[in-house]
């Protein structure tokens, strides 16, 4: 789910920084008029990389929580409606919305199904989940997961999951896309546009 990514600049800006205290550490000390402001450069510029250490750990820690919860919701919906093990279909949503591949999603999971993934692939239309900001008396963000899903095209229906969400919660992207005013940011977990 990532609309806009800060971590990109982020890691610009951690890398930068890196490469400062490298240059510092490794220079002539003589270069400096004082070796008192050398040590104090160093450490200002250690404890910024630090800084920014934790704020790349954190906006991925708020990026997985809100990923696991959003698939949490689709696979609770769909072990309900397809009367399957959540633990399986939970395994098949984050295959089916191409995240078989991330560990932080995947480890102590079961292994795919191929039974459940193909009676859920065959189940769900569409996923997409939406973020809005406040509205009227509603002061915190709203999450809501639609569900497309039937058996066939003549049994579609919606399934519409919608949460209130604290801003803390919110991946830093999103989080900063409605505190600047955007009435919503929408993506489609499934199918998977190019």
């Amino acid at each position: 789910m990532n609309k806009t990514d800060p971590t990109s600049s982020l890691d610009e800006v951690h890398d930068t920084l890196a490469t400062i205290v490298r240059l510092v550490e490794r220079g002539p000390v003589d270069r400096w008029p004082n070796p008192v402001l050398r040590e104090l450069a160093l450490v200002l510029l250690r404890k910024l990389l630090k800084l920014t250490e934790h704020a790349q750990r954190s906006m991925k820690d708020a990026e997985l929580a809100e990923t696991q919860a959003v698939y949490g919701l689709v696979a609770r919906k769909s072990s309900e409606l397809l009367g399957l093990p959540e633990a399986d279909v939970y395994r098949a949503v984050i295959a089916m919305c191409d995240e078989a591949g991330n560990p932080a999603l995947t480890d102590g999971l079961p292994p795919l199904d191929p039974q459940v993934a193909d009676r859920l692939s065959r189940f769900l239309v569409r996923i997409t989940v939406e973020y809005r900001g406040h509205e009227g008396d509603r002061d915190t963000p709203r999450r809501s997961v639609r569900v497309v899903h039937g058996h066939g095209p003549g049994d579609l229906r919606e399934t519409a999951i919608s949460q209130d969400i604290g801003y803390e919660r919110l991946p830093d992207d999103i989080r900063m896309e409605l505190m600047k005013g955007v009435d919503q940011v929408q993506f489609q977990l499934f199918p998977k546009r190019s």
